[in-house]
């Protein structure tokens, strides 16, 4: 709970000069030791002051390894024979006390976007984890495990899908990720952050141009390359390193086809590595990898791809920028968006059944790629964004360079695969990565820049989530595209003798006894929906209960603790009926307290619609 604004006198010192200092600060600890103490607030959260909250995060490490041959992804169909090295998800949540961020990186090749859809509903409705806000980004290492269904390779590549779809490994990887999630958010601890840029030389462009102007798949030492590395480190509140984020663009390819072996790859080798060096989980991301290579490619064997030498080539070049982060800050505030990106699809080109929401028919034959592009702002000189392709380097490139931002990530393979994204000066040189497994056309560089940099530029440099200030105007929720009903509180009606919207923290406090909030709402079918609360309360004051009715359906439960009144959590508490038409939701106390305390700071209820069997 935060003092509110109406409590504050905010007229001029001027007009009380003869009042001395002491007096003011008497008068100041007199207001405060009055209150009770479940309200008293640290005065760093008046307003006009940092109200992003106690940064917060943990990571944990969760081992994918099957037990059984499975087939792998990359190359021509093939089933493994063993292991070489255990791949693994790594899972970072990250809060600010108003936003809180999920990444995942897991040692896989590809999932097809509508995978991520899938996993990304069943956290929002479990967890009450928006899908802005979960990010599932992968090494891209060819010797792993098919994950889903096909996708949009199975258009480029239908005969190497004869088989089944692995159902059983599929659920296994997307329990480990909530199952990491929620385990990962019981470990949140105090934390800071940190950011930095190193180099290595691991990597080479792959598109090789013969004599006659054909790119086929080698080495070009003179092609285009990135060799920065990406550094984010997130430390404990003692100073000691949490996790580290490192990005760096390169195929997992040293292994080729004739390996049958289970293996993380160059990404998951060095990761392991840096690792056992810092005492700390390493999240691999991989960058604009789309035409670039490791230096050694596409071996028939572990020793023979000189896999273990990465460890030096790369590993030790991420330690060594590791070293050159010297600052760490714990004032973090974090915003996660989201773009879509329409550029022309190839004529004449397939699509799978999975992924309707991906393309748009504009007619006479023709259709649109819609490409989800996320963004991740952390305070005001970080910006990371990310995309579900293999994108050419020169395009991240040439975005880093002109963007505003100190620090301008790009997370490749993030959130699915919309296949190659290539240059358009790359088409008149063909080659597999723009004749086969690409979507696009020559608009595509131009789309992906203008919508990028416009976003950059200017609807992110605007916004940190906790520097919004929000106002309560209470008024009508429709479902949105998806069909789930957001009851903030700034569309909320707080009813009672004490609850306050507070818009520093876009939500309702001092939420005592005789207090409720209504939303009017309007549905168009009836239809059972999964209820997310979202709320904050310090632990001595939690436990009290609770009921979310509308009409004869309710929903009772008890607040949860939150670990502190500044930060929020969420959780699902129930399955409530909606009927169709305008309705009230009402969100009030199910039993009477002390009226000298609260029942909790409440900033919105999700409702997400429970899929029918």
């Amino acid at each position: 709970m935060k003092i509110p604004k109406g409590y504050v006198v905010h007229q001029p010192v001027t007009q009380y000069k003869r009042i001395s200092i002491v007096y003011i600060i008497a008068m100041i600890i007199l207001y405060c030791s009055a209150m009770p103490a479940a309200f008293a607030h640290p005065f760093s959260n008046l307003p006009g002051q940092n109200n992003a909250g106690i940064f917060r995060a943990a990571v944990v490490k969760i081992d994918i390894t099957p037990d059984q041959p499975k087939m792998l992804l990359g190359y021509n169909a093939r089933q493994s024979t063993g292991v070489h090295d255990r791949i693994y998800h790594r899972i970072v949540v990250l809060n600010d006390g108003t936003t809180e961020f999920c990444l995942v990186s897991s040692d896989i090749c590809v999932i097809s976007p509508s995978e991520y859809d899938h996993l990304a509903a069943l956290l929002y409705q479990q967890l009450g984890i928006a899908p802005e806000n979960f990010w599932w980004t992968l090494t891209h290492t060819h010797s792993a495990p098919e994950v889903g269904v096909p996708g949009l390779p199975e258009v480029f590549m239908g005969e190497r899908y004869k088989h089944p779809v692995d159902t059983a490994y599929t659920h296994f990887v997307e329990q480990k990720i909530i199952e990491g999630i929620q385990q990962a958010r019981k470990q949140l601890v105090k934390a800071k952050l940190g950011v930095g840029w190193g180099h290595s030389n691991a990597n080479i462009n792959r598109r090789a141009i013969d004599v006659n102007g054909k790119a086929g798949l080698g080495m070009n030492p003179d092609g285009a390359v990135d060799k920065n590395i990406g550094l984010i480190r997130i430390d404990k509140e003692d100073g000691s390193p949490l996790a580290l984020i490192s990005n760096y663009a390169i195929h997992g390819t040293a292994l080729g086809a004739p390996n049958l072996k289970i293996s993380g790859d160059v990404p998951g080798v060095v990761a392991e590595y840096v690792e056992e060096k810092l005492g700390a989980p390493m999240l691999f991301i991989n960058g604009a990898a789309g035409n670039i290579a490791p230096i050694y490619s596409t071996y028939p064997s572990p020793g023979a791809a000189h896999l273990s030498q990465f460890r030096v080539l790369l590993g030790d070049k991420i330690l060594e920028a590791n070293k050159s982060i010297t600052t760490t800050i714990d004032q973090v505030q974090l915003f996660a968006g989201k773009l879509i990106i329409e550029t022309p699809r190839k004529e004449n080109l397939d699509w799978p059944s999975d992924m309707g929401n991906y393309s748009l028919s504009i007619g006479n034959g023709k259709n649109l790629v819609r490409l989800p592009a996320g963004f991740l702002k952390i305070n005001h000189d970080i910006a990371i964004w990310s995309l579900p392709v293999e994108l050419f380097c020169e395009i991240s490139n040439e975005i880093r360079d002109r963007s505003p931002y100190a620090y301008t990530f790009y997370y490749g393979y993030t959130n699915g695969w919309l296949g190659y994204l290539p240059t358009a000066d790359a088409f008149k040189h063909g080659g597999y990565e723009v004749e086969i497994v690409s979507p696009y056309t020559t608009q595509a560089e131009a789309d992906v820049m203008e919508g990028v940099m416009n976003y950059l530029q200017g609807e992110l440099r605007s916004k940190i989530s906790a520097d919004q200030v929000s106002v309560n105007r209470p008024s009508l929720i429709v479902p949105d595209e998806t069909g789930v009903l957001v009851l903030t509180a700034e569309k909320g009606k707080g009813i009672g003798p004490d609850i306050k919207y507070m818009p520093e923290w876009k939500a309702f406090g001092w939420f005592r006894n005789k207090d409720k909030i209504e939303w009017e709402i309007a549905t168009r079918e009836e239809k059972e929906y999964a209820v997310i609360l979202v709320w904050s309360v310090a632990d001595e004051e939690a436990g009290k209960a609770f009921v979310l009715e509308s009409g004869k359906d309710k929903i009772i439960g008890e607040v949860g603790k939150s670990g502190s009144w500044e930060t929020f959590a969420s959780e699902r508490i129930g399955v409530i009926k909606l009927k169709p038409g305008k309705q009230k939701v009402i969100f009030r106390p199910y039993k009477d307290f002390d009226p000298k305390q609260a029942l909790l700071d409440l900033r919105k209820i999700i409702l997400v619609p429970v899929a029918q069997k």
